[in-house]
């Protein structure tokens, strides 16, 4: 396949688009299209920081780093779904694909990426965003789904982002760090090795990740593992990004490949 790939990913928070940020950022200065959806503006996280944010002006300045983000990845396009931070689950599955199939159809994605099914960790907004991602990815597809929505479009491949127990290893701390939400303490979740199907050299692109982390000042936990970690380690640890392909409308299965593109052909235009 020759022409641009288009690439759209689609995740709960400003922020949550840093896991895949050296992929996002690489595919971008390739020249081709990135564009990224944001299910909410964040409003209801922890604000680490005291001079830059209050519980009311936190959905502006969350909007804001993640507009600055976009700038450092290259993403073209930030769009935005306005969901409830905290309550994504609340929107009915009827109304989120309704909301999101118009998006696919006129995007025309090659790729799409979205949280794995389990959060990465166990985060209820990531969860509901992937059940949601998912079950349009599908409607998509379906010439019968509401056809005022414009032509049906299969999407060739849609991944999840994966973290596999390799990294876990080189990470010191990573298997014990948790994070804090509404009182519970949440681990985040290794695939095993074998599951991953990509794994996306980020080598070029890993200083733009480092950047567009430094975006997010207000979610920068003192206390996090990648908060105390030296730079040089990061670029380590960030030179590969991880995926597993979920589901595809390819013409066969795929062996496990380092190119987000392999298995696509003309047909896929």
């Amino acid at each position: 396949m020759n022409e641009t790939l288009r690439l759209l990913g689609i995740f709960a928070h400003p922020d949550d688009e840093i896991g895949v940020g050296g992929t996002l950022a690489r595919y971008a200065q390739n020249g081709n299209d990135v564009t990224l959806i944001c299910a909410t503006r964040g409003e209801a996280a922890t604000i680490f920081c005291e001079d830059c944010a209050t519980p009311e002006t936190l959905a502006q300045v969350r909007t804001r780093e993640l507009e600055c983000c976009c700038r450092e990845l290259g993403i073209r396009q930030l769009l935005w779904l306005d969901w409830p931070d905290g309550a994504v689950a609340s929107i009915p599955m009827e109304e989120a694909v309704a909301q999101l199939v118009p998006h696919l159809r006129r995007l025309r994605p090659h790729i799409l990426i979205t949280h794995p099914e389990h959060g990465s960790y166990p985060h209820p907004d990531h969860i509901a965003v992937h059940e949601r991602v998912v079950a349009a990815f599908h409607a998509a597809a379906d010439e019968a789904y509401r056809p005022e929505f414009g032509p049906a479009w299969p999407i060739p491949k849609l991944y999840v982002r994966a973290i596999p127990e390799a990294v876990f290893d080189m990470i010191p701390g990573f298997r014990d760090y948790r994070v804090h939400l509404n009182g519970q303490a949440l681990p985040f979740r290794a695939d095993p090795d074998e599951s991953i199907d990509c794994t996306v050299d980020c080598r070029e692109s890993v200083e733009r990740r480092i950047a567009a982390w430094k975006c997010h000042r207000s979610q920068h936990n003192p206390n996090g593992t990648f908060s105390t970690m030296p730079e040089e380690m990061q670029r380590r640890i960030f030179a590969h990004e991880h995926f597993r392909l979920l589901a595809h409308h390819l013409d066969h299965d795929l062996a496990p490949h380092h190119d987000l593109a392999a298995g696509l052909n003309s047909r896929h235009g």
